[in-house]
Parts: structure tokens; sequence; C-alpha cells
């Protein structure tokens, strides 16, 4: 989830980039996504694109919303954030929503190939200080960028990893600490 033209259509298209039957459409305007698009990879992988929050929010969106966070089988919720334009008051607000679902959620800071070094490190100090209360949030944000893919490899092996098609040997951890 996230704001209108946040990138959420285009991380998706990103992600299934190597999986030619899924046919993900995007475009530089917002509100091209106007209803909930379940795309799934086997039996143990869905993810939703969303409308977004915030400009040309659909009436209905809040609702949507309440019943995907509610489903048992929400493993994970990605919350998009706009690398280049930073935190708004409504990412703040779904935040904080996330939180009082409480449900797992993690941040994603989209378009950092088009944010400069200055706007990305506000993101990343207001990071930092919102960290410090959610509960529910993994405590590492992924940065990422649809055009370049650019720490789009980190992303797919968390969904991975929480989806459970990557196991990771916590005995091997050992070594990289010693």
């Amino acid at each position: 989830m996230g704001r209108s033209n946040v990138g959420k259509s285009s991380l998706l298209k990103a992600i299934f980039n190597y999986v030619p039957e899924l046919r993900i459409k995007t475009s530089k305007r917002a509100g091209l996504t106007k209803s909930a698009q379940f795309y799934g990879v086997g039996s143990k992988l869905c993810l939703v694109d969303m409308p977004g929050y915030g400009y040309g929010q659909p009436e209905w969106f809040e609702d949507v919303v309440h019943d995907c966070l509610r489903r048992r089988n929400c493993v994970r919720t990605f919350l998009l954030i706009d690398g280049k334009v930073g935190f708004q008051d409504s990412d703040d607000i779904a935040l904080n929503a996330l939180e009082s679902y409480r449900v797992p959620y993690a941040i994603v800071m989209t378009k950092i190939d088009k944010a400069t070094d200055a706007r990305l490190l506000r993101n990343v100090l207001h990071l930092r200080n919102i960290k410090k209360s959610p509960i529910y949030c993994y405590m590492q944000p992924f940065f990422v960028s649809s055009h370049t893919f650019e720490g789009l490899g980190y992303l797919l092996a968390y969904i991975a990893h929480i989806t459970g098609n990557l196991r990771i040997d916590h005995s091997d951890m050992n070594h990289i600490s010693n």
C-alpha cells in the first residue's frame, strides 16, 4: 500500500519481471489502479496491487484495506514511500493504521534512482525517528528502484524468506559474526 503514484504497480512489474505470463499495467499518471489486483505465483505467494491513498483515493479504499489487513493469510504488508518526495502526513497516518491493526509490515522506499542524496538522507532520518516506536514494522527498510532494479534483490530475498521459499540456516550466521 502507498500513496497514489508512489510506484506500487511499477514495483510489482519489477518483482515479476521474469514471469512473462504476468502482465502488470503501469502508468506515469496517478490513479491507473482502480481496484485491488491480485498476482499469485504458486500457492505460497500472492501480492496485491491496491489503489493509492491520498489524491484520487476511491471512497471504498478504507473498507478494502480493512478487509485485506484482517485476513489471516496476510503475512506481510508493504508500505511504499516515494523516495523522491519523502514522507507525507498521509504516510504517517498509514503507518499508524498498520500499527493499530497489529499487522506485520515493512517499509519500502521507492524511486531511489530519482531522489537526491539529501532527500534520501532526510528519509533515512525520518525512518530512524519513527522506528523507535513501531512494534510491527520490520526493522530493515528496503530502498528500491523499479527502473534500475537497484535494491530489488534484497526485497525479493525477504519476500522469498517470509513466504517459506527461502530458508536461512542460522548456524551459518555464526561464521559472519566471528
